[in-house]
């Protein structure tokens, strides 16, 4: 992507500087958890097979990026994938968690421990 805008060489990536940080998550409240807990285990169980082939297929993946993101083709083919995982360790999460607290992103700890329920994910992949 640095070439496009002129960069001639990247000297680091994101990954390289932050091994692991987590962008993202998948959130379901209580209610509908309580409500719906085979459509959610459904859903984790096409996402952990979506893992997987991105995982075992990159390349084949990558063909899709275009359609869903809007990014060239050719940018899609060079640019980093991150490591795909269901779970991430909670250790890694609080880690994120006193990052975060110290520069200000957040004001306090909080015991993150009640949000993460990993037991809707498919046997083996946590």
């Amino acid at each position: 992507m640095l070439e496009a805008h002129g960069a001639s060489r990247i000297l680091a990536s994101f990954h390289d500087i932050v091994p692991h940080w987590v962008f993202t998550g998948m959130y379901f409240t209580d209610d509908f958890l309580a409500e719906n807990p085979d459509i959610v285990r459904k859903f984790l169980v096409g996402l952990v097979k979506s893992f997987d082939f991105v995982t075992n297929h990159e390349m084949e993946a990558r063909k899709h990026l275009p359609k869903y993101t809007k990014v060239p083709e050719d940018m899609c083919m060079i640019c980093a994938l991150r490591e795909l995982q269901p779970a991430e360790p909670l250790s890694r999460l609080e880690d994120q968690h006193r990052l975060m607290v110290r520069y200000g992103f957040m004001k306090e700890m909080q015991d993150i421990s009640t949000m993460i329920d990993y037991s809707y994910l498919p046997e083996g992949s946590h």
